[in-house]
């Protein structure tokens, strides 16, 4: 059994990647049977907004993990739920920072912002955070993750926010020191809303502004902590024999390296098989070969495990334990 999907410090999180229709949530599920069956209390969450999760399972799920057999438990994110819960918090911080800025309506702001570039990935972000939290309840997370462009975006999102929220200390900072400056010469700047006073903040243990940066930094290194402790956390790649989900699979690849998250496993799907080769075939069982020997040679020291094309689509626990088992190297 590979030692890098189980857990060595207090749980272990697998996120399953991809292009969409290679058969990424076949190999998330069947990978969280076979560990349940193992033992291991486990836990699969679809992040996926075209949801297959519980068609795989042959069962309805929701945002509440509901349990699959023993020691296994689904659930499907609804990512217009996630982006209303993330607004909502995210109004609620601002209103409570900037109490002095209630003229402007920050409703209407908001209402745009629901539909700027970028929501749906801190969102989808803010979802993982919330789910390792509590990782402790569970011995393996697994996520059944959007098409891989998606994907990296959200990994990647840890990285860029400490930057920026470095920064927006810094300035912050800077803002705070000019105003403690003012109150020197002038004294404090009070101003009243609603009938009651408030002192404008010039000490970092006195801002709202800064303490929220602070909490949302914290919250940040939490996560980008796990996912990138190869003790904690490893990206299996699904792909097909072919020559676009290989490319795919390989800007995954040269990106997670630069953002240090462990990438350990790809899972090639839908092998063709025959013993008895038909004349049309042969070109396309000649460049899934090409495709194989390719994948061999471009990702040294990456395992390499190969799922058969089935007759139909594999559903049902007693196949998805077998396709499982192959993964997990049982």
């Amino acid at each position: 059994m590979k030692d890098y999907l189980i857990p060595e410090e207090k749980f272990r999180v697998l996120f399953f990647i991809g292009k969409g229709g290679v058969g990424k949530t076949t190999s998330a599920a069947a990978t969280s049977i076979a560990l349940a069956k193992k033992g291991y209390k486990t836990l699969i969450v679809s992040i996926d907004p075209a949801h297959n999760l519980g068609d795989v399972f042959m069962m309805r799920l929701n945002d509440k993990p509901k349990k699959v057999i023993k020691n296994l438990y689904a659930m499907e994110l609804d990512m217009e739920k996630l982006i209303q819960s993330y607004l909502e918090h995210l109004e609620k911080n601002l209103k409570h920072m900037y109490k002095y800025l209630t003229v402007i309506n920050l409703e209407k702001y908001f209402e745009i912002l629901r539909f700027s570039p970028g929501i749906e990935e801190y969102a989808t972000l803010e979802a993982i955070r919330e789910i390792l939290i509590d990782g402790e309840k569970w011995d393996i997370i697994i996520f059944d993750t959007p098409p891989t462009g998606l994907t990296l975006r959200v990994l990647a999102l840890p990285r860029i926010s400490l930057i920026w929220t470095n920064k927006l200390i810094e300035i912050r900072r800077k803002i705070l020191e000019r105003r403690k400056a003012i109150e020197k010469i002038q004294g404090e700047r009070k101003f009243v809303i609603e009938g009651e006073e408030y002192k404008l903040p010039s000490d970092e243990e006195e801002d709202a502004v800064m303490k929220e940066l602070k909490k949302y930094k914290e919250e940040i290194e939490f996560v980008h902590r796990i996912i990138t402790n190869p003790k904690k956390t490893t990206v299996v790649a699904v792909m097909n024999p072919e020559m676009l989900p290989l490319y795919e699979t390989e800007r995954a690849y040269e990106s997670l390296n630069k953002f240090k998250i462990s990438f350990r496993l790809i899972v090639l799907n839908k092998i063709l098989e025959l013993e008895e080769l038909p004349s049309k075939l042969k070109v396309k069982i000649e460049a899934q070969k090409k495709v194989l020997e390719l994948v061999r040679n471009k990702f040294k020291g990456v395992d390499i495990v190969k799922i058969p094309m089935f007759e139909e689509e594999p559903r049902g626990l007693e196949l998805l334990e077998k396709i499982g088992g192959a993964i997990i190297g049982d």
